[in-house]
């Protein structure tokens, strides 16, 4: 014959954190949060940094120079609206 004992202990919950543990906690991870925010913003920020029309023309014609090879027409085109960026924008 087969017996099954059911073995009933009362297990204690967990203990429960106090008000002032959690407010820590709560505080830490606000804290992390804005590290956060903060490090995206700034790395927002100095991507979307303005160039100047000189730095935009010569970002321009260094792309030009990869084309100069495989189609100088196109190259030629690019210089050129590197030229008219440059003068047009004040540079």
């Amino acid at each position: 014959m087969t017996s099954i004992t059911l073995n009933s202990q009362t297990t204690t919950p967990a203990s429960q954190p106090s008000v002032g543990s959690a407010l820590h906690e709560l505080a830490v991870a606000g804290r992390h949060l804005v590290v956060a925010l903060l490090s995206t913003l700034q790395r927002k920020s100095a991507a979307s940094q303005q160039l100047s029309a000189f730095q935009e023309a010569e970002n321009l014609r260094a792309l030009a120079d990869t084309w100069v090879k495989t189609d100088p027409g196109f190259a030629a085109d690019l210089f050129a609206a590197a030229d008219r960026h440059e003068l047009n924008h004040g540079a």
